[in-house]
């Protein structure tokens, strides 16, 4: 993460994405990459070990997976498969998101 955070290129490109009202995903402590680079929205989720490096206002602690206009956050490996499931319904639709939900027996 601290790579990501300090790395140019990927911020640059993190800003791109904003600018350019594309969805950006982050999970585990990815989030505090998007912090650094401005485009964190204003309500996220990241692993409770970062909470010491990552602003605190909008932090919700308490939700695996935070949808926030076009960022969505989740908390690390264990949300990941719920992460997967509410990235694949913004983008495909509830009813993509329901099927495939049912077909792994995903538990969210």
């Amino acid at each position: 993460t601290e790579s990501l955070a300090s790395n140019k290129t990927v911020q640059s490109i993190l800003k791109q994405m904003k600018q350019d009202d594309k969805y950006i995903g982050a999970i585990c402590a990815a989030p505090y990459a998007l912090d650094v680079a401005g485009v964190l929205s204003d309500n996220f989720t990241c692993y409770p070990s970062i909470e010491n490096k990552i602003r605190t206002q909008g932090y919700d602690k308490n939700t695996d997976t935070v949808i926030d206009g076009k960022v969505i956050t989740s908390q690390g490996v264990g949300t990941a498969i719920c992460f997967a499931l509410e990235i694949i319904k913004t983008l495909q639709g509830n009813d993509k998101y329901l099927k495939i939900k049912k077909e792994i027996i995903a538990k969210c």
